[in-house]
């Protein structure tokens, strides 16, 4: 047998790239004003607040979020801003306070990480990134393996270190 008997395996990777890659255009052709910003397979799309004061890896940073799949559905499987909060999240128990976090030094999914290091105070904008910044092939409890992720975020404060 000539090359079907081995037929390569669609790398899932390549797959969750070209479904982010589809997402972001669309939304940037649906509101020109959005800024994009990449940082290796991890992006940013955004409008902008303030410029002038961005993110270093040891910055405490303070924001809403709200993880979703890049879908057209956007229901949240995690968040901490009421307004993006389902019904079927259990907001009785909930906390909708900002996160703060010290960037790069923290639990945080290394898309998340590596996403913060390119916001600014004020910004409202999307943390997107493949399985491979997220939880890779194992998935993690509603979240299926191979599933690229985005995180509303919502920039409030900012500390430099």
């Amino acid at each position: 047998m000539t090359g079907l008997s081995s037929c390569e395996k669609e790398d899932p990777v390549e797959k969750q790239e070209e479904r982010i890659e589809t997402y972001i255009r669309t939304k940037m052709s649906r509101n020109p004003g959005l800024k994009l910003a990449k940082n290796s397979s991890v992006y940013y799309l955004y409008a902008p607040g303030d410029t002038a004061v961005t993110v270093s890896t040891g910055d405490s940073v303070y924001f809403y979020y709200g993880g979703t799949f890049v879908t057209d559905t956007l229901k949240y499987f995690d968040t901490n801003d009421i307004t993006l909060a389902d019904a079927k999240l259990d907001t009785e128990s909930a906390k909708f306070e900002p996160l703060g976090v010290i960037v790069g030094n923290n639990g945080l999914l290394p898309g998340l990480n590596t996403g913060l290091n390119m916001v600014h105070l004020h910004d409202r904008g999307e943390i997107i990134f493949n399985s491979d910044f997220g939880f890779q092939g194992k998935g993690n409890g509603i979240i299926p393996a191979f599933s690229p992720l985005i995180f509303k975020v919502y920039i409030i404060r900012i500390k430099k270190n």
